[in-house]
């Protein structure tokens, strides 16, 4: 069967942000029938996006309507656009709860104090320990 035009079916989504990588989120998008997918973006998207329209790339969002004193007022939606090479999906979610979320994001690690929570000596031993031969020089 093909379909033409759009179709709406409800999703379940799950935002995930972890302090030890700062600048990202993650969005797991539960379909029902269909294994979860995950989306990786940068947490800055998504602070933009409440109040703005953000992102050129794979995600994009952007309040819906496209005027920000809806959110601000507490009401309205964000519509998430994702893109991969199988289609382009636009998800629409409820601002406040969306708000909510970053705001948790930014009590844990403030924006512009990302960088202070990065790990990366550790994050370079664990890959190079990884790949070490026995011998422990390359």
């Amino acid at each position: 069967m093909l379909l033409d035009g759009p179709i709406s079916l409800p999703v379940t989504l799950a935002f995930h942000y972890v302090a030890d990588e700062p600048y990202s989120v993650r969005m797991v998008v539960h379909a029902g029938s269909t294994p979860p997918v995950e989306w990786v973006f940068a947490r800055d998207l998504l602070t933009d996006g409440l109040r703005r329209p953000a992102g050129l790339g794979d995600v994009q969002i952007w309040p819906a309507p496209r005027r920000a004193h809806h959110l601000e007022a507490g009401g309205g939606t964000v519509r998430i656009r994702i893109s991969s090479p199988d289609g382009t999906t636009d998800l629409d979610v409820l601002a406040r709860p969306l708000r909510a979320f970053v705001d948790r994001t930014l009590r844990e690690v403030a924006a512009g104090a990302e960088s202070g929570r990065l790990r990366l000596d550790e994050s370079l031993t664990a890959w190079v320990g990884a790949d070490r031969p026995e011998g422990g020089t390359f």
